[in-house]
């Protein structure tokens, strides 16, 4: 019996100590959140400007860095050790017709991250 409850004891920290491992990063986080970003103003922003389609995915391609630094400067991030919630919001700070504001809350746990939740106002 006390030899079972050690071996479980054992499991128990040593998932523990592979979910703190696994748990990414912020860095990791802005990669992440910066794909979504990105690729959601090249197929729902972009496409809309018709002609002028090519430039704004250009500009989105060039931008990523500094929509990476945007996206870290709005986010706050919880970290549980084994698991983070992150959650960030982006705004203009004044509002322009047709520029939605983003809420997005996202799970970051075993070297992945889960959206699962994604709000256009």
């Amino acid at each position: 019996m006390k030899t079972s409850l050690i071996g479980i004891g054992v499991v128990v920290l040593g998932a523990g100590i592979t979910l703190g491992v696994t748990n990414p990063s912020r860095e990791e986080y802005r990669v992440y959140a910066g794909d979504i970003l990105a690729t959601h103003l090249k197929e729902e922003v972009c496409t809309d400007l018709g002609r002028g389609q090519d430039l704004c995915q250009s500009f989105v391609d060039d931008s990523r860095p500094q929509l990476e630094q945007i996206i870290d400067r709005n986010t706050n991030r919880d970290n549980f050790f084994l698991f983070s919630i992150y959650r960030t919001e982006l705004s203009l700070p004044i509002p322009i017709p047709g520029i939605p504001t983003i809420h997005a809350e996202t799970i970051g746990g075993l070297t992945r991250f889960h959206t699962y939740e994604l709000d256009e106002q």
